[in-house]
């Protein structure tokens, strides 16, 4: 089944940009990258040609030889197609098959700049840690594709008219009662189906959460089996350990040793286990700062980090969390979709890393910052429409930020330098705190 994706609005300004560059598009497995790319090139150029180096090896050949001008002939004689740069998108899908292909970009940079080119490969990140590969560096752009937004998930069921309104709701003209409760329901919706492509695609074919559970069942399974791809046979069990263990350490501190008690060294074999998978894009860390200023990062505690999963949807299934229990949208899920949006919402050119505050006495602590006009925005997830908001009013009297953002379930409003925004407008954060305060 076919729906839009925002990554097609990137692309098209990639397109037409004066300093366009050949592009790789990066993400995990099963995101969408390969049909994001082809959905724009169908809808953008006369001519899309793809190359799939591990379906169509013979195309690796092609790139044997240095002078790109042969390189050319041969794909031309193998895919009986004339590549003509302006109306041709060329993609090199799975080029981590094909080190010589990745590490020509530079020669279509430099040779043929008027040729429109995206790459793209769910292992590539490994390719590229080969300590004798060299990288073409300057002569290409990156973008990351995450599983599908809220939004687009909104979009993909049908709401185009109302994803358009979530750009202009704010103070002077807040949601309906009635469109909170919706929007909402939707909300949950998204909790327990996420962002896959393949499983949005079968729950608007069937509507049915069995064969949602079913779909993110078999991207389980296929994600686990592609763990001989990037590791040795002797790291398979630490990376099934983590890969098991990630759903429910959502939210909390990471400890090696809580992880696999029985390893005699668990810090060393944990901590690269979980650059591998952070490497395939399957989960990503949430670090541990200070807050003391901008950026960052300056206030960096390297030993204390969180791990956030690929998407909520996997993680619900991970968990067989019942989808009508009343607790749903809360706790650990309510983190895991916050953090989930602010990834998938970013730009993706640039990409954001996430932070939480984690105070140096005592336990307090915010579950995400974010930084607007200079200044720290602490961001706090709340479970239902209540709850404390302890830890976020200490980090508005310790550092002097003279506001803050509680999502939950809660409508759109501000009380005592709280901005409480509801779980679906999250993207709008920005506006919103400019509109209020």
């Amino acid at each position: 089944m076919r729906f839009k994706r925002d990554i097609n609005n990137i692309l098209c300004i990639w397109k037409d940009h004066l300093l366009r560059t050949p592009l790789i598009l990066r993400g995990a497995r099963q995101v969408g990258k390969t049909y994001a790319i082809e959905e724009f090139g169908r809808q953008n150029f006369e001519i899309m040609l793809t190359l799939n180096f591990e379906s169509d090896p013979h195309y690796k050949e092609c790139f044997e030889d240095p002078n790109l001008s042969s390189t050319i002939r041969s794909i031309e004689l193998i895919s009986h197609q004339k590549i003509v740069p302006g109306k041709i998108l060329l993609f090199l899908d799975e080029i981590q098959a094909c080190p010589k292909a990745l590490q020509s970009l530079r020669y279509f940079k430099e040779k043929i700049p008027e040729l429109h080119i995206i790459a793209a490969g769910s292992l590539l990140e490994f390719a590229m840690q080969d300590e004798e590969f060299s990288f073409p560096v300057g002569r290409v752009q990156f973008a990351r594709l995450y599983p599908l937004s809220f939004g687009e998930f909104l979009e993909a069921l049908g709401g185009t008219d109302l994803r358009q309104q979530l750009h202009l709701f704010g103070k002077k003209h807040p949601p309906s009662s009635a469109i909170h409760q919706y929007l909402l329901q939707k909300v949950r919706e998204y909790f327990i189906v996420g962002g896959m492509p393949s499983v949005v695609s079968a729950f608007l074919l069937t509507n049915s959460f069995l064969d949602v559970k079913r779909t993110q069942k078999s991207i389980w399974d296929a994600y686990e089996n592609d763990f001989g791809k990037y590791a040795p046979k002797t790291q398979h069990r630490h990376l099934r350990k983590i890969f098991s263990k990630v759903p429910a350490l959502i939210g909390d501190h990471v400890k090696y040793s809580k992880i696999d008690p029985e390893l005699p060294n668990p810090s060393r074999e944990m901590k690269r286990a979980i650059e591998l998978l952070h490497l395939a894009g399957l989960i990503h860390p949430i670090l541990a700062t200070s807050a003391g200023g901008l950026p960052l990062a300056s206030g960096l505690k390297e030993t204390i980090f969180k791990l956030l999963f690929l998407d909520i949807g996997l993680v619900e299934q991970a968990m067989n969390i019942d989808p009508m229990h009343p607790g749903l949208m809360a706790g650990a899920l309510a983190e895991q979709f916050v953090g989930q949006e602010l990834l998938a919402t970013a730009d993706p050119f640039t990409g954001t890393q996430l932070f939480f505050w984690n105070r140096d006495q005592g336990s307090a602590e915010v579950d995400y910052l974010t930084s607007l006009n200079g200044s720290i925005i602490p961001i706090e997830v709340k479970a239902g429409k209540e709850g404390t908001l302890k830890s976020l009013h200490l980090f508005l009297k310790e550092k002097k930020v003279p506001f803050g953002v509680r999502i939950s379930e809660a409508p759109l409003s501000l009380k005592d330098n709280i901005l409480s925004i509801p779980f679906y407008l999250i993207p709008e954060t920005h506006r919103l705190i400019s509109e209020f305060l």
